[in-house]
């Protein structure tokens, strides 16, 4: 079967021993995975057809028929016949299988909703036995259609841009209006914040989910080997390690980004749009990543009805053939209007994970993602968090900004994203709590930030309801980027040191494993200890030295 081509591959009848009947299947669920990946990336890309010339409708069409198929072979197998490692293979291709039907289903073009369908009730919209993916779906479509559409005092914009400009602005009074200018994409979740608001209708769905089948964040938890009650007090360290070495006096939320914002205003001078794949690119070409040898491919550029949340994703994961592993893809997307040191991070991290997942070299059944979200998130960050040590400005931007304030623009996103994490597990575990008077209470005990509790300026994350409780694991996986970082400088010598070995070193060790290996085993070899906040926090320390 060529899946960029002639998409016809008739499954082979079973035969042989259930080894050799395996095989057979894995290599034809190989072909039904590059065509979920490719479906999934086209249409991300807003177009009708993939890079090989195959359209949407015949992807989808193939991947129903041939999907179908595998899982028939699959239930046919006599497993019982098989090893340890082989069981393990099938039940995964059987659940990847049956998680990627989605991909099947024709959808509209994405398009900004009109402005009736983001007038709604929650409560009616929120019926049947797909209440939450209904309702989380429409709220998530009415807050990307705000997220592209900023209009600010004096222009329009898009989300990632004002908060970047939140960082610029030498005016508190035009600060002030820009955050404010954000209040209709935090309205399309919050609504009036009563507990008939779309978001807090959504949340006594989301928490009754968590209750029934597990929470998400218990399970990232219990993947990394930690003992998910761990997991609060864990956060909470790590917010009183921002509050107990960050200046004391209070802050407006508008003021914070400007406060945090100094290495950011000093280095993105010296960084235009262009400069971010120049830079982003360059780096990790030093680092033995190459992302155009790896063939790695950017969406970047603004368009109508591109999701506002930036992600990266495979578009074939690369297969073993005459004993090498061959041909991969992977893609990054996002929005840029604009360069800048913020914007540069974000590339850097979305780039982390695409040299990863082009690292991954193992069996068909288990080419996907690790079983780690957290562990997923913290390998995008080992290289990535570089960009605020001043040896790496100075060599890939020409000129640096005081430790300090690098220290400040690095901790400062990790320190809200441990917050949002923290709210989403409080407002779970109690649905009645009002997320709006929780965040304030955050905010003000952790961030130094004046609390607000009558705006809902919390809900700027689209991951708080595209995907409840992934918020987690960017908190978890900061934990576990310290911990791998400071690892790896025993090993190697720091990051911003040019080194052409680094990607294969990593990747024998980290990346190459996909679902073949349990994260927290992965880990524990790699680190030689349990997981825990200490080189987080202790790193976090140095927060102090620059007051």
């Amino acid at each position: 079967m060529t899946v960029g081509g002639c998409i016809q591959s008739p499954v082979p009848p079973l035969g042989g021993t259930a080894s050799e009947q395996l095989g057979r299947l894995e290599n034809q669920f190989a072909d039904t995975r590059e065509l979920y990946f490719q479906i999934y990336v086209t249409d991300a890309r807003g177009v009708a057809g993939n890079l090989r010339g195959v359209s949407l409708a015949d992807m989808r069409r193939a991947h129903r028929a041939l999907r179908e198929r595998v899982a028939e072979g699959l239930e046919g197998l006599d497993t019982a016949r098989l090893g340890g490692e082989d069981r393990h293979a099938v039940r995964t291709m059987r659940r990847l299988l049956d998680e990627s039907a989605w991909v099947e289903e024709e959808r509209s073009p994405s398009a900004e909703p009109v402005a009736e369908s983001c007038q709604y009730s929650p409560l009616a919209l929120a019926t049947g036995d797909s209440a939450l993916q209904r309702l989380s779906a429409r709220i998530y479509a009415c807050y990307g259609a705000e997220a592209r559409r900023v209009v600010t005092p004096t222009d329009t914009s898009d989300r990632l841009t004002v908060l970047g400009r939140l960082g610029t602005e030498p005016s508190a009074e035009q600060r002030r209006a820009l955050l404010l200018s954000l209040q209709p994409l935090w309205r399309s979740v919050t609504g009036d914040g009563s507990p008939a608001s779309p978001y807090r209708t959504m949340l006594a769905f989301s928490a009754e989910r968590w209750r029934r089948e597990g929470s998400p964040i218990a399970a990232a938890a219990r993947s990394l080997g930690i003992d998910p009650a761990q997991v609060e007090p864990m956060l909470v360290r790590i917010l009183e390690a921002w509050r107990d070495h960050t200046p004391p006096a209070r802050v407006e939320p508008w003021d914070w980004y400007y406060d945090n914002g100094a290495a950011s205003r000093t280095l993105s001078p010296r960084i235009n749009r262009a400069a971010l794949r120049e830079v982003n690119d360059r780096f990790y070409r030093d680092q033995g990543a190459d992302p155009e040898t790896l063939g790695i491919h950017f969406d970047l550029d603004p368009r109508e009805g591109k999701t506002p949340v930036a992600f990266t994703q495979f578009g074939k994961p690369a297969r073993l053939r005459r004993g090498k592993y061959g041909e991969r893809e992977a893609w990054v997307f996002a929005t840029y209007r604009v360069g800048g040191f913020d914007n540069l991070v974000e590339l850097l991290h979305e780039t982390g994970h695409a040299i990863h997942v082009s690292a991954v070299a193992t069996r068909p059944a288990f080419a996907d993602w690790p079983d780690s979200d957290p562990f997923t998130e913290a390998l995008a960050d080992l290289l990535a968090m570089e960009a605020f040590e001043p040896e790496w400005q100075q060599r890939y931007l020409g000129g640096s900004a005081p430790v300090a304030a690098s220290l400040r623009g690095k901790y400062a996103s990790i320190a809200l994203d441990v917050a949002w994490a923290l709210l989403e597990l409080r407002v779970h575990a109690d649905p009645s709590r009002d997320p709006n008077a929780e965040w304030a209470a955050i905010t003000s005990e952790y961030l130094h930030i004046v609390p607000h509790p009558e705006w809902g300026w919390w809900a700027m994350r689209g991951q708080l309801v595209d995907s409840p409780g992934y918020m987690m694991n960017y908190a978890l996986g900061a934990m576990i980027t310290a911990q791998l970082r400071a690892r790896v400088r025993e090993q190697r010598g720091p990051f911003w040191r040019p080194d052409k070995k680094m990607y294969d070193w990593l990747s024998d060790r980290l990346y190459h494993f996909g679902l073949s290996r349990p994260t927290r085993e992965v880990l524990r070899d790699f680190l030689g200890e349990s997981l825990g906040v200490e080189a987080l926090v202790g790193d976090m320390r140095r927060l102090g030295e620059g007051r």
